[in-house]
């Protein structure tokens, strides 16, 4: 008797198990908590930036990319004649101009970045020839107007990168090849090419990924053949400053 009460109590002992196991699995609720109150909002945002960022510069530059500079700006030209032997002093004075240009910024790799393109110049300014046989000095010189344009291309190195999260900055400089295109001048003694150096600063900031606003200054120094070589002048070099802004396009 005794024992039939204790397999009695048994088998009542695991229907009940079985019981609060199956209202168990009805009631699961698979949840996965691994710290419920950090908020992941802010990482995944982080992470989402970087992926953008990544694919930004991957489209523009950074690693196989290019963008376009396009630039309209305002610059001043400033000679330097020198005369030959014997000769008096010649007087210049330089002047301004509009300038225009449509640079190419190309990335290779990530190993070596390259700025080219065409740059137009005005390159504007007046400059006296003294009168050789008057040795009392009582007559004035003879003021030349010169207003040469020349088309630039440019072949620099560029260092660039960012300064905030919208905005850049980039600096390139090394040799230009420039055209003459009004080569009447040349007949005057002006080559109708000019060999130089130039730097260009440049900051940009981010409207979209793909354009940004560019606001920029360059210098050029001209001149290293030698523009002009006449009677009475041995040599003129020029240096041009010029301010810009423009839009850039990265693809």
């Amino acid at each position: 008797m005794k024992t039939i009460k204790i397999l009695t109590l048994f088998i009542f002992s695991v229907f009940l198990l079985n019981v609060n196991s199956a209202e168990a699995d009805l009631n699961y609720e698979p949840k996965l908590k691994l710290n419920d109150s950090k908020d992941r909002s802010s990482e995944i945002k982080k992470r989402d930036l970087e992926k953008a960022k990544k694919f930004h510069q991957q489209r523009t530059g950074e690693f196989f990319g290019a963008s376009v500079d396009f630039q309209i700006g305002y610059g001043t030209t400033s000679p330097s004649v020198s005369e030959r032997d014997n000769q008096k002093e010649i007087n210049t004075k330089g002047k301004g101009g509009i300038t225009f240009g449509a640079l190419l910024n190309l990335n290779l790799f990530g190993l070596l970045n390259l700025t080219t393109g065409i740059d137009l110049i005005n390159k504007k300014y007046d400059y006296g020839i003294p009168y050789v046989n008057d040795p009392l000095n009582t007559l004035d010189s003879t003021v030349n107007s010169v207003k040469n344009q020349y088309l630039n291309i440019p072949l620099n190195l560029n260092y660039s990168g960012m300064v905030s999260e919208k905005v850049g900055l980039s600096f390139s400089g090394g040799p230009y090849f420039g055209i003459l295109l009004n080569p009447e001048n040349a007949v005057n003694g002006f080559k109708d090419f000019d060999l130089g150096l130039n730097g260009i600063l440049t900051g940009n900031y981010m409207l979209n990924p793909f354009m940004s606003v560019i606001l920029g200054t360059k210098l050029q120094y001209g001149g290293l053949n030698n523009l002009l070589s006449s009677n009475t002048i041995e040599k003129v070099t020029l240096t041009n400053w010029d301010v810009f802004t423009g839009l850039r396009f990265g693809f």
